[in-house]
């Protein structure tokens, strides 16, 4: 897992995208390397280049679906999901070096980080 990596969060439209984006092309300007990854698994359209993405493994469309939820218990399901299967998320983390800066942009609705522990979890995790 590459020793440097920056978690993008903050409530939904308030750019964390847009910000992701800028950092890849500013990166790229400067001759760096600089990998955004995704983990929202409502997100749909990317400005970016990415990496990875966590729909490879869960997609929000895909719970709403099968387990007939809304929105905001599907989103919550999904990253509970992807706390179950931290594995993923280490793989995919694991093919970048120690010379390769990673950034994660997660999704941005509010139940995730004042109704569960989801993304605490997850950030105490990374660390």
């Amino acid at each position: 897992m590459p020793p440097h990596a920056q978690l993008v969060m903050g409530p939904a439209g308030v750019g964390k995208s847009t910000y992701c984006q800028a950092m890849q092309e500013h990166a790229a300007t400067e001759k760096h390397q600089l990998h955004v990854a995704n983990l929202d698994p409502a997100a749909e359209d990317f400005k970016y280049q990415v990496a990875f993405d966590v729909r490879e493994l869960i997609t929000l469309e895909d719970v709403m679906e099968e387990m007939e939820l809304g929105p905001n218990g599907g989103l919550i399901y999904c990253m509970e999901y992807l706390l179950e299967n931290l594995e993923w998320l280490k793989d995919a983390l694991d093919r970048y070096g120690d010379d390769e800066y990673i950034i994660l942009d997660c999704p941005g609705q509010i139940e995730l980080y004042s109704h569960v522990p989801v993304m605490r979890t997850l950030t105490d995790t990374l660390q």
